[in-house]
C-alpha cells in the first residue's frame, strides 16, 4: 500500500485567500495612498501603503503556515500554527515600533488604513471559507474493503 499524496483540502483555500489577500491589499494601498495624500501628503502615501504591506505580511504568514502544515500529524500541525502565532505577535510589535520611530509615517493613516485592511483580510477569509464546499470531515479513512490499486 503506497502513501497517500493527495492535497489536503486545506491547501486549495488556503491558496485562494491568499490571492484574493494580495488583491485586496494591492486595493487598499492604492485607495489608502490616495486619501493619505489628501489628509497628509507624502506622509499618508506612506502610512497607507506600510500598513497595508504590514497586514498582507501577516496574512500570507498564516495561510502559508497552514499550507505547509497540512501535510503534518495534529500535534506538529499545532506547533507550527502556534509559532507562526508568536512570530507573528513579536514581529507585528517590533514591526510597528520600528515604523512610528521614523517620520514617515502618519498615525491616524496608518491606524485607519490598518483596521480597514484587517476587516477586509477577515472578510476575504469568512466568504472564501463558506464558499469553499468543505466537507464536515476530510481526509479521513473509513473503515471498509481494502481499496485496490
Amino acid at each position: 500500500m503506497s502513501p497517500d499524496n493527495s492535497v489536503p483540502s486545506s491547501v486549495p483555500i488556503m491558496r485562494k485567500v491568499l490571492r484574493w489577500s494580495l488583491i485586496l491589499m494591492i486595493a487598499v494601498a492604492v485607495v489608502g495612498g490616495i486619501v493619505g495624500w489628501f489628509v497628509a501628503g507624502w506622509s499618508g502615501v506612506w502610512s497607507a501603503v506600510v500598513a497595508a504591506a504590514v497586514v498582507l505580511l501577516f496574512t500570507a504568514v498564516t495561510a502559508i503556515s497552514i499550507i505547509f502544515a497540512a501535510k503534518l500529524p495534529s500535534t506538529y500541525f499545532m506547533a507550527v500554527i502556534l509559532g507562526a502565532w508568536l512570530l507573528k505577535l513579536i514581529a507585528f510589535v517590533g514591526v510597528l515600533a520600528v515604523v512610528r520611530a521614523f517620520d514617515f509615517t502618519h498615525d491616524w493613516m496608518l491606524w485607519s488604513t490598518m483596521l480597514v485592511a484587517l476587516v477586509g483580510a477577515l472578510a476575504i477569509d469568512v466568504v472564501v471559507v463558506l464558499r469553499s464546499r468543505q466537507p464536515y470531515v476530510s481526509e479521513v479513512d473509513l473503515p471498509g474493503p481494502e481499496k485496490k490499486q
